[in-house]
């Protein structure tokens, strides 16, 4: 199973940031609940390189996440989709 992980954040400004961490529990329940959590909040926060990284969603475009959900318990996601151009 892939442990590592990976986010990125696109901002309207056309910048973005990139992070990568370890898997952050092997609940995929918790999981789903912390990621609607965030959602409700509009704000994500991370803790990077010792720092706290607090990121508003006001000027977020979207945030790209890896791995997808893997048929965790998230709902409402349109799963098996592919980018177009």
């Amino acid at each position: 199973m892939e442990h590592n992980r990976g986010l990125t954040v696109h901002f309207s400004d056309g910048t973005s940031l990139a992070f990568s961490f370890p898997q952050q529990t092997d609940n995929a329940y918790a999981a789903a609940i912390a990621v609607e959590e965030v959602m409700k909040r509009r704000i994500l926060t991370v803790e990077a390189d010792g720092a706290l990284i607090v990121i508003p969603f006001d000027n977020v475009k979207y945030i790209s996440a890896y791995p997808g959900t893997g048929g965790r318990e998230l709902k409402h996601v349109i799963r098996g989709a592919t980018l177009a151009d």
